[in-house]
């Protein structure tokens, strides 16, 4: 089974982009990991195809790795970044822009014959990323609209970490508010492994 990644620097975990097999050492890397201990009869092929500071339309130039691969799964996250740059570069991406590529790049995903398994983009609340909440929750919900119209999984990691953050410190799960520290990524990878535990 050949399971590709697909999205940014959450995705990217540290990965050696001159490496096609190399996964990382984040979320990815643990998922890989731990589906390998839960199957071990399942010939599985992970691929780590994140990179930092992409955004949905960054990541529209590069479907075509999705093409050249034929997953039988792809799961993605994107979207924090199309936030990023409004702040770092002055780049807006509205609500309406954001959804049609996004429903463009799921289409592209299924055009391939993949199963999708869709991750929403998050932000806790910690240094300068509180101005990032009001223009990922538009975002999200345009991720939620899109899931809820293809019947596609949705990982809601931007509410599963908003409620663990009312008892326990941001900072045990995010380095920044966005990057995930080793925790954060266990418990990526493990709500990932619940929704590919369906396909298996």
């Amino acid at each position: 089974m050949k399971i590709l990644f697909f999205g940014d620097s959450i995705t990217e975990g540290g990965r050696n982009a001159f490496d096609p097999t190399d996964l990382g050492s984040g979320y990815v890397k643990i998922a890989a990991n731990k589906l390998r201990l839960l199957y071990p009869d399942t010939q599985f092929e992970i691929l780590n195809r994140g990179v930092g500071g992409n955004t949905t339309s960054d990541l529209l130039l590069r479907t075509h790795e999705l093409e050249e691969e034929k997953p039988d799964i792809i799961v993605l996250q994107i979207g924090i970044n199309d936030v990023w740059q409004r702040f770092s570069l002055g780049v807006d991406t509205p609500p309406e822009t954001f959804k049609k590529n996004y429903i463009e790049l799921v289409k592209r995903g299924k055009e391939t014959g993949a199963k999708l398994i869709l991750i929403q983009p998050y932000v806790l609340s910690m240094e300068d990323k509180r101005r990032f909440r009001p223009y990922l929750d538009r975002y999200n919900k345009a991720i939620r609209e899109v899931a809820a119209k293809e019947k596609l999984p949705l990982i809601p990691m931007d509410e599963i970490f908003t409620g663990l953050t009312q008892d326990i410190a941001p900072s045990q799960f995010t380095t920044d508010g966005v990057h995930p520290t080793h925790r954060g990524c266990r418990y990526l990878a493990d709500q990932v492994i619940k929704e590919l535990k369906k396909y298996l």
